[in-house]
């Protein structure tokens, strides 16, 4: 009972600090930047609607998937954790009655309703900007903005379990080195996140004329999302098992 109570004192206490925190004001900067865009753009004014339809998909791959689902996961992914260890509190963490997995457990969970929210929130706002063809994207998109925000929050949080500054390290992983291996040639490409998220985007957006560009060799939907769902578990699995073991001392 006593564990119980201190794991739920810890989640709530790790997600108002996650949430009251500068990282929320840096997430929602570049989320009201798309909204703008959004606005200017004028989406649902083009014609004929498969025009549009494509030209919002193109939007969603480019900038949404590729900028802003990475953002806000490493927002919150990385420092759920890796404030602990910034802040030199991680070890007196570790000396409280409450087993390691449900302190990682409780930094998890405090992490991935922030970065899944904002998500789907200003996913499901831009569509309503859009009008008729946004809420078709919407209904068939989500799945694939969740999977791949998850498996961001997942990476991220690996991160912050090896590595002692992770959100710098996350920042040039997820906007440049996912960028780049993610358009290489060849099977190298599948190590990226934003490749199987762009895969499934294309796959489901095919059915309603969603373009795949000259060069993209993806792969099918059901198979990208299971892959981003198979990227989620092992990224967890891992983090819990390193968490579990690895020594931490309060060094600078």
């Amino acid at each position: 009972m006593n564990s119980l109570r201190a794991f739920k004192t810890l989640l709530r206490f790790s997600f108002l600090r996650l949430f009251w925190s500068v990282n929320t004001l840096m997430v929602l900067l570049p989320v009201v930047g798309c909204f703008l865009f959004i606005l200017r753009r004028g989406f649902g004014k083009m014609t004929p609607p498969e025009k549009a339809f494509d030209a919002f998909g193109t939007f969603l791959i480019f900038v949404f998937s590729s900028f802003l689902i990475p953002i806000c996961s490493l927002g919150f992914g990385t420092t759920a954790l890796g404030a602990e260890r910034e802040d030199q509190t991680l070890v007196f963490l570790l000396t409280r009655p409450i087993p390691r997995w449900q302190i990682l457990l409780a930094k998890i969970l405090a992490s991935l309703p922030l970065s899944c929210g904002i998500v789907l929130t200003s996913f499901a706002v831009y569509c309503l900007l859009v009008g008729s063809i946004g809420i078709k994207a919407f209904l068939i998109y989500w799945p694939a903005m969740l999977g791949m925000a998850v498996a961001y929050v997942a990476l991220f949080h690996l991160f912050a379990v090896i590595f002692r500054h992770p959100t710098m390290l996350a920042l040039v992983y997820a906007l440049f080195i996912e960028l780049f291996v993610g358009n290489l040639p060849g099977s190298i490409k599948r190590l990226a996140i934003n490749y199987y998220g762009r895969s499934l985007i294309y796959g489901l957006g095919a059915v309603e004329g969603l373009k795949t560009p000259r060069g993209f060799e993806g792969i099918p939907a059901a198979q990208a999302y299971w892959t981003l769902a198979g990227i989620s578990g092992g990224c967890l699995l891992a983090t819990f098992l390193l968490f579990q073991w690895k020594e931490y001392r309060e060094t600078p």
